[in-house]
């Protein structure tokens, strides 16, 4: 009897066991369908979200680009604004700039002008002339100028009135320099001052 027992009971235990689930193969499964879910989805989001990012890069460098220019064209700006302000300020003197180194030598009309002023002075002029346009110059000047020679023989009654042709003379019109001024009062006229006068006026080339 208990024999019978014994091999009813081995026997459903084993049918028993058979009819019940594997769980540790069906763990096993999901744990595998888990990890190829996640890789799949890590595949695929790094395709979806590559051309993502590198659209975000190209926005951001042409952001960068445009934001670089924006402030080249504000730095532009700024100085055409402070270029046209100083223009302003010097605009009524550019007559007087551009006359005080003419384009050409104009060497009869600078002539007349040095006799005006002579005359102005009370100076009786005895002699004027001047050289030929001077076109070498030492190599360390710029060769953006020339220049011509010129000298005056006078005669003054008084050292003022010398004195106020030079300062006149310095006040010209035009770029001038004066390299010799030599003046004798001991001449054969009484109260008579003989002086000469050497110089050179400028022009641009």
């Amino acid at each position: 009897m208990n024999k019978q027992k014994n091999l009813l009971k081995s026997i459903y235990n084993k049918d028993y066991l058979k009819l019940l689930p594997d769980f540790k193969e069906e763990r096993t499964q999901a744990f595998t369908t888990i990890a190829l879910t996640l890789a799949a989805i890590s595949i695929f989001g790094v395709f979806a979200i590559s051309p993502t990012l590198s659209t975000i890069g190209n926005l951001k460098k042409q952001l960068d680009d445009n934001l670089f220019v924006e402030k080249k064209l504000e730095e532009k700006i700024a100085n055409l604004s402070v270029l046209q302000l100083k223009y302003s300020l010097i605009e009524k003197d550019i007559p007087l700039i551009l006359s005080l180194l003419p384009q050409k030598p104009n060497i009869p009309f600078f002539l007349g002008q040095l006799q005006s002023i002579a005359k102005s002075s009370n100076l009786n002029v005895t002699r004027i002339q001047s050289s030929q346009v001077d076109l070498t110059k030492p190599k360390d000047v710029l060769d953006k100028y020339s220049s011509f020679a010129f000298s005056l023989d006078g005669e003054a009654s008084s050292y003022m009135e010398i004195t106020d042709f030079l300062s006149k003379l310095l006040n010209f019109d035009r770029i001038i320099t004066i390299d010799m001024l030599s003046i004798n009062n001991k001449t054969e006229k009484k109260d008579v001052l003989k002086f000469s006068l050497r110089g050179r006026a400028y022009f641009k080339k």
